[in-house]
């Protein structure tokens, strides 16, 4: 009969295992023995953290009066895809009155403000040793001024054994003269550069722009101003 040739060939077929000729119509070639296929990776999600520190530039109305200054930076958040995650971040930052500020009055006076924010970070190439994301989201920024004046002097003593000295040092003695404080909405986004030294750990350096839309104040002439505050931190630190 013509079927009986079939027969060592259907016999044959089921004698090769199913991996074999799974490999044999996809045209790949089989893996060494002891060696599993590596599927593509999938979403890393992991809780994520960033501390860092640096530089703040005050701008606009806020950069004709108060120096640069600095601050420091603390987040934690969760990273729900590869490239995309939350941070809940704060901010806290200090600022000088610049000198022409306050010319012949004898008042001097530093500014502090700080914040905390809710962001979304979007890794561009996330699988890259060398990267840089995006960062943008609102906060509640709280600002405060304060000015002091040179009040007088006091005598403190002083003695160290290990100089052979003991006496009293006349040192300078400030009041606070006033102090205003206020906290507003605001909005702040950037791009940040990191580099891979283990697994997900990586330095950043990262500049972002703020802008708080701040209260409006009443001026000596009748008008009104809204105290709003513009700043660029520039920062840098670990971040996963």
């Amino acid at each position: 009969m013509r079927l009986l040739p079939l027969v060592p060939l259907a016999l044959l077929a089921l004698a090769v295992p199913r991996g074999a000729r799974a490999q044999s119509t996809s045209g790949m070639d089989p893996a060494p023995a002891g060696f599993v296929t590596q599927k593509s990776e999938g979403p890393a999600r992991h809780f994520m953290f960033n501390v860092g520190g640096g530089i703040s530039f005050p701008i606009s109305d806020a950069g004709e009066r108060f120096e640069t200054g600095g601050g420091f930076q603390l987040g934690a958040g969760y990273q729900f895809l590869r490239n995309f995650g939350l941070m809940a971040e704060y901010y806290y930052s200090s600022y000088s009155i610049q000198a022409d500020v306050l010319t012949g009055s004898g008042v001097d006076g530093n500014h502090y403000m700080q914040y905390g924010s809710l962001n979304a970070v979007w890794n561009v190439i996330p699988h890259s040793p060398l990267g840089f994301y995006f960062i943008a989201g609102p906060g509640l920024y709280h600002r405060k001024v304060e000015l002091t004046q040179l009040g007088g002097v006091a005598t403190v003593p002083y003695c160290d054994p290990w100089l052979y000295y003991c006496g009293t040092d006349v040192v300078p003695v400030t009041e606070i003269l006033g102090s205003r404080s206020s906290t507003d909405f605001g909005v702040g986004g950037g791009v940040g550069v990191t580099l891979r030294i283990y697994g997900d750990l990586r330095l950043y350096v990262e500049g972002r722009y703020h802008y708080i839309f701040g209260d409006s104040v009443d001026l000596p002439d009748g008008s009104s101003k809204k105290a709003d505050g513009q700043y660029i931190p520039v920062n840098f630190g670990i971040r996963y």
